[in-house]
């Protein structure tokens, strides 16, 4: 099973997306993620966050979404959002079983493409 990428000393309450604020595709999945997860996962553009959680390098914010548990621990990327989605379900869900089952390279790689392409995928889930 993956590990956190990094902890923080001062976790919050309940799990909480950091997405990137001046992306206008992370903000359709955020709005989504708040309407469909409220309650059980909360959501928050990085920019607003940051100084929160000083142990997360900025670099990470501008590579991939960051999932903060209340435990403390910190996942990225497509790991982040498998866990996300499957906290805002209420129940784990298939792909991040998939995920912890070895399938976390493909999906960290097909997580890579959208994120580099933003703007094409933005335009296509319209």
């Amino acid at each position: 099973m993956p590990f956190p990428r990094y902890r923080v000393a001062a976790p919050p309450p309940r799990p909480l997306v950091l997405f990137d604020g001046d992306c206008r595709f992370c903000r359709q999945w955020a709005g989504q993620w708040q309407r469909d997860f409220a309650g059980r996962v909360d959501v928050a553009p990085s920019q607003e966050a940051r100084e929160r959680f000083p142990e997360i390098p900025a670099a990470a914010y501008a590579g991939a979404l960051q999932l903060v548990e209340p435990d403390g621990a910190v996942y990225s990327g497509a790991q982040a959002a498998l866990r996300a989605r499957a906290h805002g379900r209420g129940r784990r869900g298939v792909l991040l079983r998939g995920y912890q089952s070895g399938a976390a390279p493909l999906l960290e790689f097909c997580y890579r493409i959208v994120a580099r392409n933003r703007r094409i995928f933005s335009m296509l889930i319209r």
